[in-house]
């Protein structure tokens, strides 16, 4: 379901920490300034060359693969905003070509991911509208991978509008309609969907709002349409340090089938979310529940979570959904070491079969700046699928990243980086073990206020 605070903060936009494909942004580059439109923006070009080493475990015997590899790649990210106008995105991707040691062949590969939301909201004026892009890798038909372009990609579009009215001073009623429509490669087909729902809010006091949100969506896809009927009451509270905010409600499914069958299915849902923040940290966890299919969230679905988007997803069915977050980031660990940690676990019943699956994330980001000009990096992330046995990991891959990068010029770097990748499976198919060295040469930019 779609929440929305009091409408003096009905979009906002948070600072956005970019991270890059290549390197990290050095701490000590200079900002340039920019005119007062705009709140942050920043990203970076990079060539890069280096060695990958591949070992794939085919059960009687272990093949071995060294490939040569050079590339570009590039990132931006940022928030911009202007008088009613906000947009926020972050993108990265990279080109490679790898060469075949053993018959000279020659592969090109490329890997592309992000997301941009698009807000116009103006206080006086009672119109709205939003747009948004997100291109994903999907793991549906591949699993887990040890080199991303080898996932499918999905790109989504979406698009809204709302109508406010104001009941009283402290009241406000707004009408929205959203629409959205993915693009998928090979077997993931195309999807759209289309939401229209209402809401009521209501300010309590300077930090704290109630609102009650009903909406209904609904999508046809393979043969069937499902119409999803969902209504929640949601109170929000600005604390001196952090947030806190708690929903409850309900969601009734209809899918109707060509041959005229119909299925229904209800589920209670909700959510529980609080933020600790600090002047260099920020914790937070939060509890979901909540009743969707991947083609219906695509016309209303939350902006998303920028720093926190996941490497790869898995589209889903019509299911009920139980997932906890928490996440921490610290800027100043130590006088010269960033942390960044996430862990989320979700489990996932498909309304239609039954089944039961588990879903799990999390990594680790360590950094230190050794001096004024060198930076060293760790990283560590995990995914992991599991079936009606939680503790069972049918599917699941690790990546440890290891880099140094030294500042050559105000905003040109030279790195170094050590990635490791491990492909574990229980399914029908071989583990996998990839090293790759690369040596990486990038020009960034950063511009702010």
């Amino acid at each position: 379901m779609e929440r929305r605070a009091w409408i003096a903060s009905t979009y906002p936009l948070t600072h956005i920490l970019v991270g890059f494909c290549c390197i990290a942004w050095p701490h000590t580059a200079l900002a340039q300034s920019l005119s007062d439109d705009i709140t942050t923006i920043s990203g970076s070009a990079s060539v890069f060359t280096g060695v990958t080493h591949t070992r794939t475990d085919r059960g009687t015997y272990t093949d071995t693969n060294t490939e040569p590899v050079a590339g570009v790649s590039g990132n931006i990210g940022g928030t911009l905003e202007k008088g009613a106008n906000a947009l926020a995105l972050r993108y990265g991707g990279t080109l490679e070509t790898r060469r075949e040691t053993v018959d000279g062949g020659q592969t090109d590969s490329s890997t592309l991911t992000g997301a941009s939301r698009y807000t116009h909201a103006d206080p006086g004026s009672r119109f709205d509208f939003n747009l948004g892009h997100t291109v994903t890798s999907v793991r549906n038909n591949t699993g887990f991978v040890t080199n991303p372009s080898s996932y499918d990609t999905q790109n989504s579009v979406t698009g809204g509008a709302g109508l406010r009215f104001y009941p009283g001073d402290l009241s406000m009623l707004r009408f929205f309609g959203q629409a959205g429509r993915s693009f998928g490669e090979d077997e993931l087909g195309d999807q759209e969907s289309f939401t229209a729902g209402s809401e009521l809010s209501r300010r309590l006091s300077e930090r704290s709002s109630v609102s009650l949100n009903a909406n209904r969506s609904w999508a046809e896809q393979q043969g069937a349409e499902t119409t999803i009927d969902s209504a929640q009451l949601v109170y929000s509270l600005q604390l001196e340090h952090g947030s806190f905010s708690i929903g409850a409600g309900g969601s009734k499914a209809d899918t109707e089938y060509t041959g005229g069958a119909t299925d229904e299915y209800d589920a209670i849902t909700g959510f529980l979310e609080r933020s600790w923040v600090g002047a260099d940290w920020r914790t937070a966890i939060k509890y979901d529940r909540r009743m969707y299919d991947s083609a219906i969230d695509l016309s209303r679905e939350l902006p998303p979570i920028f720093d926190l988007l996941p490497d790869t997803v898995r589209l889903q069915d019509l299911v009920v959904s139980d997932s906890f977050l928490i996440n921490h980031n610290n800027q100043r660990l130590c006088d010269v070491c960033t942390l960044g940690v996430y862990a989320e676990g979700a489990i996932l019943e498909s309304q239609l079969s039954g089944a039961i699956t588990h879903e799990y994330r999390g990594g680790v980001n360590l950094g230190f700046q050794l001096n004024a000009l060198q930076r060293l990096s760790f990283g560590y992330s995990w995914q992991g699928d599991a079936n009606e046995d939680a503790d069972v990991i049918v599917d699941e891959i690790h990546r440890l990243t290891t880099s140094w990068t030294r500042q050559l010029a105000e905003n040109t770097t030279f790195g170094v980086e050590f990635n490791q990748s491990y492909l574990r499976s229980r399914l029908a198919r071989d583990d996998q073990d990839q090293f790759e060295l690369r040596l990486v040469l990038s020009r960034g930019f950063a511009l702010s206020r």
